[in-house]
């Protein structure tokens, strides 16, 4: 029949439906009394002298920044690069990790080197690889939170959770040693 043309009916299933918004992570206020964390002392001898340094740990070179300004005349005052003990902040990069350093000392430190404790807010996880977001402890500060990459069982891990870790850093990673998450409630 002329002028009457086929239709197809709208039905509810046919109706387009917009795509639903990706969440984004929860990132709620630590738990009363969390103190964001990721530090640890390696033993080491600095192998050269200058920014960057380069730290030499377990035949393995790290790369070293951060240092503060009197610690860095320190050691531009040494006639022969110092071994001993760092305590270092790690970062994880696109590059691999960076450690800022902190302090340095000859006498082994508590805990024992090679142990990092990390407290933080986990990022992301897939299967034994997490990603935790570390934030500065000091207010008012303008630097950014950063992450740290760790590896190990995590039991029922989810991003949005806090935990705290003890990591031990080996072959270029760390490797989680004990931990436990800690419930953080909306405020």
């Amino acid at each position: 029949m002329p002028g009457n043309t086929l239709m197809p009916k709208k039905t509810p299933n046919s109706v387009r439906q917009p795509n639903p918004q990706v969440r984004a992570i929860p990132f709620l206020p630590p738990p009363p009394a969390f103190e964001y964390q990721a530090f640890g002392f390696l033993a080491g001898t600095l192998s050269e002298q200058g920014e960057p340094y380069l730290l030499l740990n377990d035949g393995e070179k790290l790369t070293l920044q951060g240092f503060d300004e009197r610690l860095r005349r320190w050691l531009d005052t040494q006639d022969h690069s110092p071994s001993g003990y760092f305590g270092l902040y790690p970062r994880s990069t696109r590059n691999g990790p960076v450690f800022w350093a902190k302090s340095f000392q000859t006498e082994e430190p508590e805990p024992e080197p090679g142990i990092f404790l990390i407290a933080g807010q986990l990022f992301s996880t897939k299967g034994s690889k997490h990603l935790l977001r570390i934030h500065r402890n000091r207010a008012n500060s303008l630097e950014k939170p950063f992450m740290v990459k760790v590896s190990g069982f995590l039991p029922q891990a989810k991003p949005g959770q806090f935990w705290k870790l003890e990591c031990l850093w080996e072959a270029g990673h760390f490797a989680l040693q004990d931990g436990y998450r800690l419930n953080a409630a909306a405020r």
